[in-house]
């Protein structure tokens, strides 16, 4: 939407600033228009990306729950990745997303991009994460994290860690799911690495249903020199019932996963 607005003001005004100062259509005529457009066009981009600051700073005291918050990081993260980017994001499986905001997103983590993608499939929850604390320290980009209700964690399995863990658990039982990445990590490729088991106290702490997410290829936004779009891939898991792990050891419901998971990983490899 917010591209099609983009190229729609930019022709419009074009139109009417190569009219007003009358300009010829001959070689040099043509090249005068392009570089208007040109022009135009970059400060529509401008334009549409102030607004967007103007609002994260005017709703951050909103609920991060409101809908029409969710709706406007909705919109701007689909401008981002699919006009500026150029990804194509191939989605399965979203028949077994969720029917209500009780539950709890864990993935693997390829790319510092992930949790944008996925926002983008759950797109009518209003989805936060449990983040690394780094990301925090950008004044903007901390706005806007703390506005849609994410939650800075510190690497080390200490008590700062444990709190953002009981915030995350008191977020989700307030009605907001959140999502987290048990590996603690970013991996650059298609392959698991070990997760983490304290990361399942969440979902089991807050009584909310555990919603599996697959990501393939998330790494090829990072190629040097990418011209062409690039696929990738994502694959929402059936939704596991708090009722049928509620009792179990979190190592135990870990490895379950992490198992879904690799399956799906092996299955993207083969094909």
């Amino acid at each position: 939407m917010l591209a099609l607005i983009q190229i729609v003001f930019s022709i419009l005004f074009t139109v009417l600033y190569s009219t007003k100062i009358g300009i010829t259509f001959d070689f040099w005529g043509v090249m005068s228009v392009l570089l208007i457009f040109i022009v135009f066009n970059l400060l529509m981009i401008i334009f549409l990306w102030l607004i967007f600051l103007v609002y994260i700073f005017a709703t951050a005291k909103l609920p991060a729950t409101s809908k029409h918050k969710t709706f406007m990081t909705q919109l701007y993260n689909m401008y981002l990745f699919r006009f500026f980017y150029r990804v194509r994001l191939i989605v399965t499986g979203k028949e077994n997303l969720p029917t209500n905001n009780n539950f709890v997103m864990y993935a693997n983590h390829i790319e510092y991009t992930d949790p944008l993608f996925i926002k983008q499939v759950y797109g009518k929850f209003p989805l936060g994460f449990v983040s690394k604390e780094p990301l925090f320290k950008y004044p903007v980009l901390s706005t806007l994290l703390y506005s849609i209700g994410c939650i800075p964690i510190t690497a080390l399995a200490d008590r700062s860690a444990l709190k953002a863990i009981l915030q995350a658990i008191k977020q989700v039982k307030e009605g907001q799911p959140m999502g987290i990445f048990p590996e603690g990590k970013r991996t650059y490729c298609n392959d698991l690495i070990e997760f983490k088991a304290g990361a399942f106290k969440l979902v089991q702490k807050a009584g909310a249903d555990l919603s599996p997410v697959v990501l393939y290829n998330m790494h090829d936004l990072s190629k040097k020199w990418r011209i062409w779009p690039t696929k990738v891939y994502l694959h929402v898991l059936p939704l596991v019932p708090y009722e049928t792990f509620k009792d179990k050891e979190t190592a135990t419901l870990s490895d379950e996963i992490y198992q879904l998971i690799d399956a799906k990983l092996d299955e993207y490899k083969h094909n």
